[in-house]
């Protein structure tokens, strides 16, 4: 009885851990609306520029502006009745190299810093990373939507800023989304509520997992359900942290979760066939979004373990991954260390976040060319690339290169981007089938 009261006591200490280190991430049973806001009319895939070259002029940000950017309105009334906290959740791309001292203003807010993530190794600045930053902001610094008779105007302006200490004269980020999390006390405010049906607590997962809840609240209708798993996996979020609650913003739309349903009974079944071997159990959990947009966090389900007869899967984290790694200056390297029997290996995978991957030359595994380019150019890309031939990996070390990007009619354009953590390799194996008694 003992040992499982204090089994049971570490893993809620672990997974509360985990909640407030990895982001400021809802908790289970938190109650929230997420407002969000994205640059789309502006270029560079829809981004929001902060800072701008040295001696240029631009209407609204940079040098002359001492790298703050004009106030942009918010376009959404907020709700403030019951609410308890708030945090903002920036999606930033590091765009030039050297840039840093992002942080943002919330109307007649302090500056707010938005550092980026403390697992990018020093300096962070030279690490090319997409990914989101969250940090607290006042309540008493927004305004409700109803203020001064103005119900439904933009009454919340916010604007951001960079440091002009930028080692050549460019410091810029992009920015895809600037969004809002206001959070309520659960008791005080009208939610929906509900649980996770499958899987189950301490129970026994495959190849195909099936999500369901139970919505215990009829009276409210629900919009979607969003699922989401604490687990060892690709960090597609940019900051290296491989076990975590996986999931993303691009553009505010919610990215790399294990699934979404919109139609009631809200099922739908998170394939976990690229998922890496787990050493520890999984837990999930759903963000149950009602037609206010108000967000009710499920309790997590603990416990969960995957077994799939006949498979397994290593995840190879990058080592030795370069600093400005974008390809327009060279060839550049990195290394991953496969441990597996590759003599049981049926199937490799790269995976990897960049920015304008339509100017890359080519990807190669061990000298090996495996790709030569795919990807729209100045923009964010996610990549999930199938290795033609396994025999081309070797046992321990292996490398990952890309190539110089060359001259366009004879100009130097953009090059690809890699982001943090650098290009990530899953191999699949196949194993002996065991029975679960064993």
């Amino acid at each position: 009885m003992m040992n499982s009261t204090l089994r049971l006591l570490l893993t809620i200490c672990f997974m509360i851990s985990v909640w407030e280190n990895v982001m400021a991430e809802p908790n289970p049973n938190d109650v929230f609306r997420e407002y969000l806001y994205t640059n789309t009319g502006g270029d560079a895939g829809g981004a929001l520029r902060v800072g701008g070259k040295k001696g240029v002029s631009y209407p609204d940000r940079g040098s002359d502006f001492d790298y703050i950017n004009q106030w942009v309105s918010f376009p959404h009334p907020l709700d403030l009745e019951q609410a308890t906290r708030a945090e903002v959740v920036v999606e930033k791309i590091l765009s030039h190299n050297g840039t840093h001292g992002l942080a943002i203003q919330w109307n007649d807010s302090d500056w707010i810093d938005l550092p980026a993530p403390k697992q990018i190794p020093e300096p962070r600045r030279d690490y090319y990373h997409h990914t989101c930053i969250s940090a607290e902001v006042d309540l008493a610094n927004l305004v409700a939507d109803d203020a001064a008779g103005r119900s439904g105007d933009a009454v919340n302006q916010f604007r951001l800023r960079v440091s002009p200490d930028q080692d050549w004269g460019w410091p810029q980020h992009l920015i895809y989304g600037v969004h809002l999390r206001i959070y309520y006390e659960p008791a005080n405010k009208e939610h929906v509520t509900g649980r996770i049906l499958t899987p189950t607590a301490d129970s026994v997962v495959g190849l195909e997992v099936p999500l369901a809840v139970e919505i215990l609240d009829r009276q409210r209708h629900v919009e979607r359900v969003d699922y989401v798993g604490l687990y060892d996996g690709v960090n597609w979020e940019g900051d290296g942290i491989h076990r975590r609650w996986h999931y993303f913003f691009y553009h505010g739309q919610l990215t790399h979760h294990l699934g979404t349903s919109t139609v009631f009974p809200y099922r739908c079944s998170w394939d976990t066939s690229w998922v890496p071997d787990q050493s520890e159990p999984i837990s999930l959990a759903a963000r149950i979004v009602d037609d206010t947009g108000l967000i009710t966090m499920t309790d997590a389900v603990s416990g969960v373990q995957l077994h799939r007869d006949g498979i397994s899967v290593e995840l190879c984290r990058p080592e030795q991954v370069p600093t400005n790694w974008v390809t327009r200056n060279q060839a550049y390297e990195e290394s991953v260390t496969i441990k597996g029997n590759l003599t049981r290996a049926t199937a490799a995978r790269l995976a990897w976040s960049s920015w304008s991957p339509g100017y890359m030359n080519g990807i190669t595994v061990n000298g090996v060319k495996v790709l030569d380019h795919e990807g729209p150019r100045y923009r964010y890309y996610a990549h999930s690339v199938d290795l033609p031939d396994v025999s081309i990996l070797r046992s321990g070390k292996n490398t990952i290169g890309t190539g110089k990007t060359p001259l366009y009619d004879g100009k130097m354009v953009h090059g690809m981007e890699v982001n943090w953590p650098g290009i990530q390799l899953l191999v699949r194996y196949r194993t002996a089938k065991r029975s679960l008694d064993h």
